[in-house]
């Protein structure tokens, strides 16, 4: 194992002779989506670099994409292929028409690295039509690591506690059915005050994770027949002490680097609201790290090629892994941005990442708002939007905060109410 003897970026490539072509969406992941999912494409703009190419679904917010390159920051290798509906996940647009890329491509004059969000098939053909290697794993080894109850029988094999569980088939054509989900959830309760029950595969776009005192049940049967869940975990809810998420990277070398841990702010225990980085060490670090490596030994042995983030609970009884993200994370194009960012302010100690939104606007009004906080390249403690490309019809966006201190950042969020964000 390696513990950040390299950047993030080193680790997906560190050769002159490649460029990186970012395909951030993440439709291949939603493979049951309601045809309402964001792509997110353009979280690849800020945490590119000049020599990139980002690909995009829909097209460039020009005001966004001249902010950043008047800070010197993202690219001007920008492929934009104007499909602002539908389902069609990037990947397959690039599959079956790779020539827009491949012209970029041919201007940097360098062998290229495709580096999708999530890797599926599709991603696997894309990263073929364009000549280019893939940054990312067959799709099938990915699927299986994403999987919640494959993680957790995983774990298992490898001697990792795990919260106990049932793995339970909802099966809507089967009257009985929801009266075996009942009894299920009543025996849990029975020594527990409150059950977890959630999908085991995350490709709905819609958060298909619940609890129950047992109140509520077949209201929650409703819900996860009417989504079409094949499988749910049922497990007993534990009071959460934290939420870690546990970042790895395996280069295409197969070479383990730690990326680093962050702080997950969950609603109500379950529903992921905020991801804090800071660089004071928790207590339980350590053990985690032990864990996670165990993990990621087993899928660099698997051939697995890319990010990997371990949710972990931190309980009075343990600490438990949950599940893996094997593909990027959210913040993993954070990491990115805020890296390119401290090229131009300095180390940047804490930083927070949110979901957030105000009244709907193009770029430009976003900036002036935004102006006493808003990131200049010169102030350390400031606000990154990013995720812009629904602001003008929904007034939706995420922001990085980023200061010097979990107070400053505290101090950041409060100015954004102040200004009307939030």
């Amino acid at each position: 194992m390696m513990d950040n003897p390299r950047t993030f970026r080193e680790c997906i490539s560190n050769s002159d002779t490649e460029c990186l072509v970012y395909g951030a969406d993440n439709l291949s992941q939603f493979t049951r989506s309601n045809g309402h999912i964001r792509s997110k494409c353009d979280r690849a703009l800020p945490a590119a670099r000049p020599e990139d190419i980002v690909v995009l679904r829909g097209k460039p917010d020009r005001a966004y994409q001249s902010w950043l390159r008047s800070l010197g920051l993202g690219t001007d290798h920008v492929v934009a292929y104007g499909c602002s509906t539908g389902k069609t996940p990037l990947s397959r647009l690039i599959a079956d028409n790779p020539e827009p890329v491949k012209a970029a491509i041919r201007k940097l004059n360098k062998k290229p690295v495709y580096v999708p969000w999530f890797s599926g098939n599709l991603e696997n053909a894309a990263a073929q039509a364009l000549g280019a290697d893939l940054f990312g794993a067959p799709g099938a080894l990915t699927w299986r690591h994403n999987e919640k109850s494959m993680f957790k029988t995983i774990c298992r094999q490898l001697d990792i506690p795990v919260v106990e569980d049932t793995l339970f088939r909802i099966r809507p054509d089967n009257p009985e059915n929801p009266v075996e989900m009942e009894k299920i959830i009543r025996h849990y309760l029975k020594r527990y005050s409150m059950v977890l029950i959630r999908g085991t595969l995350d490709n709905t776009g819609v958060s298909l994770v619940f609890k129950t005192r047992g109140d509520d049940i077949n209201a929650v049967y409703r819900q996860l027949s009417g989504h079409g869940v094949g499988h749910v975990l049922i497990e007993p809810f534990l009071e959460v002490i934290s939420s870690p998420n546990d970042q790895w990277i395996i280069t295409r070398k197969g070479e383990i680097t730690h990326l680093g841990m962050r702080d997950q702010v969950c609603k109500s225990g379950i529903h992921h609201v905020a991801t804090i980085k800071r660089r004071e060490p928790s207590s339980e670090e350590d053990r985690i790290k032990e864990i996670s490596f165990k993990i990621v030994q087993h899928l660099a042995e698997a051939n697995y090629v890319g990010v990997t983030g371990i949710d972990y609970i931190v309980t009075a009884s343990g600490i438990y892994p949950v599940e893996n993200n094997a593909r990027f994370n959210g913040s993993s194009y954070v990491s990115l941005i805020v890296a390119n960012a401290e090229e131009l302010t300095g180390p940047v100690p804490c930083w927070k990442f949110i979901k957030t939104r105000t009244s709907p606007c193009p770029f430009n009004a976003l900036s002036r708002q935004l102006a006493p906080v808003l990131f200049d390249g010169l102030k350390q403690e400031s606000v990154f939007p990013y995720n812009c490309d629904h602001l003008e019809k929904t007034g939706e966006f995420a922001v990085i905060l980023m200061g010097g201190s979990p107070d400053q950042i505290a101090a950041l969020e409060a100015t954004l109410g102040e200004l009307g964000v939030g």
